[in-house]
C-alpha cells in the first residue's frame, strides 16, 4: 500500500566515502530550508562506505530531527542507492543531490519554486567541472550520447534534480536493476524545467566519476532507453554489405573477361561480403533481443498526465 505523501520536502543524498562532510551537508541542505516555513526531511543513503560514513549519519541524526539515516546492506552505486532514497521519500516535493557539497543547496528554493509554478520534473545543468580532464571526459559523454547515439536526455545535467511526489511514485514503478536516474525520469517525461546552477568544484578528495566510470554510466543509459547502437550497427552492416557484394559482382565480371583477380582479392572480398552480412544479421537480432528486455523490463505502457473532468 503507497504511503500517504506528506506536505513539504524531501532532499535525497547518496553518500559514499563521505564521512567528513555529513556535517556541513547538513548545514547547507538546511540552511535555505530552515526559514521557508514547509516541513522537510534530509534522507541520507549510506551506500557501503569504506570509511566511517554511517557512524557521521547516526550522529547527524541524533542532533539534527529532519535527519534520516538509511543504510545499504553493500555498495551498489550511486543510482541505485539514489533509486532508494526516492523510494523512502515521504513529501510532497523530493529533491536529489550528491554528497560532495559541489551540488549548490541554495539552487533548492529555486527548484522548489519551478516545481511549484507546474512543473513535475526540474533538472540542474552546469558546465563547471573539477578540472580539464573531467571537463573533456563529460564533453565526449554527452557528444558521443546525444549527437552519436541520439539518446533524448537533457545535456550537461547533473544529479542534482527535483521532482514531484507523483513522479517519485511513478519513478518508484520502474523495476530495472540497470538503471540510471537521468535514464529513468528521462523516459516518465511530463513537463519539466531546466535551471542552470553554479556547481562548485570539489574541495576534497577525489570525483567517484572519471573516464570509465562515466563510460559504464554511457553504456547504462543507452541500455537503458536506446536502442540506436543496434540500428547502427544494422546500417553499418548493410551498408557494408552493399559495397562488398557490389565490388565482388564487379571483381567477378572482371574475371569473367579479363583474368586479373589475384586469389588474395578473393579472399578479401569473401571475408568482407561474409563479415558485413554478419554485422547484419547480429544486428537485427540485437534488435529482437532488445525488444525483449523491453518487455522482461515491464515498464509502463503509457502514462497519463492529465485529464479532463467527466460530465456523465
Amino acid at each position: 500500500m503507497q504511503a500517504e505523501t506528506l506536505s513539504g520536502i524531501s532532499v535525497v543524498v547518496a553518500v559514499y566515502n563521505g564521512a567528513s562532510l555529513i556535517e556541513r551537508l547538513v548545514q547547507d541542505v538546511a540552511a535555505p530550508l530552515e526559514g521557508s516555513g514547509e516541513p522537510y526531511e534530509l534522507l541520507l543513503v549510506e551506500d557501503g562506505s569504506q570509511d566511517s560514513s554511517w557512524q557521521a549519519i547516526v550522529g547527524a541524526a541524533s542532533r539534527y530531527p529532519f535527519v534520516k539515516g538509511l543504510r545499504l546492506s553493500r555498495n551498489f552505486g550511486q543510482q541505485i542507492a539514489v533509486s532508494a532514497g526516492i523510494c523512502q521519500a515521504r513529501r510532497e516535493y523530493v529533491v536529489v543531490m550528491d554528497c560532495d557539497l559541489q551540488h549548490p543547496a541554495s539552487a533548492i528554493p529555486k527548484i522548489l519554486a519551478a516545481l511549484k509554478s507546474g512543473n513535475e520534473l526540474v533538472y540542474t545543468v552546469s558546465k563547471v567541472r573539477n578540472n580539464a580532464r573531467d571537463a573533456t571526459t563529460s564533453r565526449l559523454f554527452w557528444f558521443v550520447l546525444t549527437k552519436i547515439f541520439r539518446v533524448r536526455v537533457v545535456e550537461n545535467q547533473l544529479m542534482m534534480k527535483g521532482m514531484t511526489s507523483r513522479i517519485a511514485r511513478i519513478y518508484q514503478s520502474y523495476p530495472e536493476a540497470t538503471r540510471t536516474v537521468a535514464g529513468i525520469v528521462g523516459d516518465i517525461g511530463f513537463k519539466h524545467a531546466v535551471i542552470e546552477v553554479e556547481n562548485a568544484r570539489r574541495g576534497e578528495g577525489r570525483s567517484n566519476y572519471g573516464f570509465f566510470q562515466r563510460f559504464d554510466l554511457m553504456i547504462d543509459m543507452i541500455l537503458s532507453i536506446a536502442v540506436a547502437p543496434l540500428k547502427i550497427l544494422i546500417y553499418l552492416g548493410l551498408a557494408g554489405f552493399i559495397v562488398s557484394l557490389a565490388a565482388s559482382i564487379y571483381f567477378l565480371t572482371m574475371a569473367l573477361f579479363h583474368p586479373v583477380v589475384s586469389g588474395v582479392t578473393a579472399i578479401l572480398l569473401a571475408v568482407c561480403l561474409f563479415g558485413t552480412l554478419t554485422t547484419l544479421l547480429f544486428g537485427i537480432v540485437g534488435v529482437y533481443l532488445a525488444n525483449i528486455y523491453t518487455e522482461v523490463r515491464r515498464r509502463p505502457l503509457f502514462l497519463i498526465a492529465e485529464e479532463t473532468a467527466s460530465h456523465g
